[in-house]
């Protein structure tokens, strides 16, 4: 399947490249064509992301319904029929030409080959849906050529469209046929180069709107952080959500094969895909909607998000994102190492637990070996009629031999021959000891000739564990059975055990088949049976484990026993605490925790200081524009004898205002310039218009009446700060509709332009003039009240009203230093 992979991951990569890119053209400019390919592309990933990481994962085909298998790529096929026929121009949509019907054509003879191969009522639905698409596509196409000379824009959309429906063409006919190799089959190439032509789609997409000059229009820093945001969010959701469906996927696939969790056979995974791929194009749709929505009221709000406050919400972001991409590869990466740390600790214990298993069964081997030797010579003896003297003393010589050739934990050789006992160590039984009903002597005529090993017993006076590897030897016609034995003292086996452990945890313990405890780290438990000690689950466990792990409680503790058999009736048993034996793991975790948590904090530290450093900077060109438009200011009030100092203080008064009625410290900022700047458009207006003692003409006064529009041209170039030009433009419309320069009404008036109404007639009646002085107080404050709810909204009239209250001393008027 090395050909399909390979396909696999090309179609799903080109579908999510193409995707975003169409996402990112879309959220820069709005249009609706956009939208018809990023259904294209979002029904296509319906199918292409459960579809290759089922197969990577589990190299197989997902087993599904014809339904949910060919779901994505129809809804596609049919979004990108509603595209070809919406992207084109209405001379291409009502033009007509025979040779546009040539795809129905063409195409009959294709839908009665695929049928052949079953699945009608799909291949009529991909048939009839594509060649209306292609029918699209070609009438436009002929459209550009009939009028080539007329200034036609070649429409490069519907001729992409056209090629990927070959391509699909191409790859649905090809599938018909057996091919000799995967590598000659044309399914793999249509297929590829198709995905690839499908990313070129949003291209063709992009140069049909780029004949719209009204697209290149300049946009303002906060329309690009907010596309930059939205780009970030929809690429994070694809990736991240990308990720996390195969990772979980391939958690998945292990945990079937192991038996363990919530799903059970491979087809469960393509289900889960299935859904992953749902809510990933839920997130995206949502996503759109929102921006949708939202984007037109965000970028036209006539209070413009504060650089600061937009600086901080790109700082939380980023710090937000960092953290979620840093918590998957710790967490990623820790699994990793948790899983790698566990197989080699297990791997470590097995290993131990073995060579631990085979020194034991190499020492008893000598044993078991001594004893063959006696027994087969003692055997022969007895054959040949030789007296149990000479029997006794080739016993007692085997015992010195013995004493001399091995360690001190061979005690001797001992026999019951012709019902005579004899022991090389000159041991003399008691009175009333009968060899025949020793365990010694049952086990080993039990063992049919076998060597035997008995159940071990703790010697009366040594306190000390000893085994018996026991004989019988042959009857040769003699009803009474003999037998031949040896004793092994377990201390060497206690030494090897005491040594067994886990890098220096843990402990061993061998114990009989009966759960005798033959040998532990804890002498008290040596001699007792495992059942005591542990439980009465331990020894059936251990038995059936037979030679591996075992997972279960002991003492009350989550413990791993290790498990392999001796001589096929001993067991060794290595014994880990999964706290200690995973100390060492958990440490590193948490090295590694630690670290990525270091890290963080450091690029959370220089993040800070970068977000500081800009937020000081943004502070100083702040403080920069406002001086500058405040000299701007002045400037404009020179050219009126009568008004010095007039747009500062109107500024003041607008800015006061808005922090009456709770506007943030931001937007009264925002509100304080647009003050300053609302008569710029007097820059237009003659010089001795504008300062004429006497009444104004009526031509004259239209000419005054321009600056609001003139004002409004000059600064609506300056996208960073809309609230200029819109408080420059309708300062002078009225509440009652009667102002100019466009006779806005009510809340169609927006509010900075309300508030600057309100503010410039309180400056216009608190200033010298040259046919009259400042009016007094209580005249301005009868002159607002009148006028609340014709010339002046009421909710910012009153709180003009409630400045004046606070101003008892009429401070608030035109000084000479003004």
């Amino acid at each position: 399947m090395l050909f399909e992979n390979f396909e696999n991951i090309v179609s799903l990569f080109c579908t999510i490249v193409g995707l975003l890119f169409c996402v990112f053209k879309y959220v820069e400019t709005h249009k609706k064509g956009y939208r018809f390919i990023i259904a294209f592309f979002l029904a296509n990933f319906l199918s292409e992301y459960y579809w290759t990481i089922y197969e990577l994962i589990t190299n197989d085909y997902p087993d599904v319904s014809q339904f949910m298998a060919y779901l994505g790529w129809n809804i596609g096929f049919l979004c990108l029929m509603f595209g070809v026929y919406y992207i084109r121009t209405q001379e291409e949509k009502r033009y007509f030409h025979p040779i546009i019907l040539l795809p129905i054509l063409l195409n009959i003879p294709q839908l009665i080959l695929y049928c052949t191969f079953g699945g009608i009522l799909n291949n009529i639905w991909e048939v009839g849906v594509t060649t209306a698409t292609a029918v699209f596509a070609l009438q436009a196409i002929l459209y550009y050529f009939k009028n080539k000379g007329k200034k036609t824009h070649f429409p490069l959309f519907s001729f992409l469209a056209l090629i990927y429906l070959l391509f699909t063409y191409g790859k649905w006919t090809s599938s018909c046929f057996d091919w000799s190799s995967e590598f000659l089959n044309p399914y793999l190439y249509f297929s590829v180069f198709g995905s690839v032509l499908g990313v070129f789609l949003v291209y063709g997409v992009l140069k049909f709107y780029s004949y719209d000059t009204n697209i290149h229009e300049q946009k303002s820093a906060s329309e690009l952080r907010f596309q930059v945001l939205m780009e970030a969010i929809a690429t994070l959701i694809i990736i991240f959500g990308c990720a996390v469906g195969a990772f979980t996927a391939i958690n998945i696939k292990n945990n079937i094969a192991s038996g363990s969790g919530f799903f059970h056979n491979k087809n469960q995974i393509a289900s889960y895909l299935f859904i992953i791929s749902v809510v990933l194009i839920v997130l995206i749709i949502v996503l759109l909607y929102l921006l949708s929505s939202r984007y037109k009221y965000i970028m036209q709000k006539a209070i413009r998000i504060e650089n600061r406050q937009s600086g901080k919400i790109v700082f939380a972001f980023t710090i937000i994102i960092t953290l979620a991409l840093m918590t998957f590869i710790v967490i990623y990466n820790n699994q990793m190492v948790y899983k790698a740390s566990v197989v080699s600790m297990y791997e470590n214990a097995d290993e131990v637990t073995e060579t631990t298993a085979t020194e034991l069964e190499n020492y008893l081997t000598v044993a078991v070996t001594t004893l063959r030797v006696t027994a087969d010579s003692v055997d022969l003896m007895v054959e040949n009629n030789e007296s149990h003297d000479a029997i006794l003393k080739y016993i007692t010589d085997q015992t010195n031999k013995q004493f001399e050739q091995f360690d001190d934990n061979f005690t001797g050789i001992y026999a019951l021959i012709d019902g005579v006992y004899m022991d090389g160590t000159a041991w003399a039984p008691p009175e009333g000891y009968i060899p025949e009903e020793r365990d010694w002597y049952k086990t080993a005529v039990s063992g049919n000739g076998e060597v035997v090993i008995v159940s071990p017993y703790v010697d009366a006076q040594t306190s000390s564990v000893v085994i018996t590897i026991a004989k019988r030897l042959s009857n040769n016609g003699n009803e009474i059975k003999n037998v031949v034995c040896i004793d092994v003292i377990v201390n060497y086996i206690n030494e090897i055990t005491s040594t067994t452990n886990i890098a220096g945890k843990g402990y061993g313990m061998v114990i009989n088949g009966d759960g005798f405890i033959i040998a532990h780290k804890e002498s008290e438990y040596r001699g007792k049976n495992i059942s005591e000690v542990y439980g009465d689950d331990v020894l059936n466990n251990i038995i059936n484990a037979d030679s591996g792990r075992i997972s279960m409680k002991l003492n009350d503790n989550d413990s791993s026993l290790f498990v392999f058999p001796v001589m096929e009736q001993w067991y060794v048993v290595t014994v880990i605490e999964d706290a200690e034996l995973f100390e060492d793991t958990y440490l590193k975790l948490a090295v590694s925790v630690l670290v990525s948590l270091i890290t963080f904090g450091l690029i959370t530290f220089f993040y800070y200081i970068g977000f500081k450093n800009e937020q000081i900077y943004g502070k100083k060109v702040e403080e920069i524009n406002i001086q500058v438009v405040t000299a701007l200011a002045q400037a404009i009030d020179a050219k009126d004898n009568y008004t010095n100092g007039h747009s500062t203080r109107v500024a003041s008064y607008a800015k006061m205002i808005a922090a009456k009625c709770g506007y943030s410290k931001e937007e009264q900022v925002e509100i304080y310039m647009a003050g300053l700047l609302h008569d710029v458009g007097k820059i237009g207006v003659p010089d001795e218009v504008i300062n004429k003692k006497s009444k104004l003409s009526e031509e004259e006064f239209e000419l005054i009446k321009r600056h609001p529009s003139i004002g409004s041209s000059i600064l609506e170039s300056i996208k960073e700060r809309p609230l200029l030009a819109i408080g420059a433009r309708w300062h002078h419309e009225r509440y009652d509709g009667t102002g100019y320069p466009d006779g806005l009404s009510g809340e169609n008036i927006p509010e900075v332009a309300r508030i600057i109404a309100v503010a410039d007639a309180y400056d216009a009646m608190t200033s010298k003039r040259s046919y009259r002085d400042v009016l007094p107080r209580e005249k301005v404050i009868d002159e607002i009240k009148t006028c609340s709810g014709t010339q002046f909204d009421p909710q910012f009239a009153d709180a003009m009203l409630k400045l004046i209250e606070d101003d008892p001393d009429y401070l608030m008027k035109e000084n000479k230093k003004d």
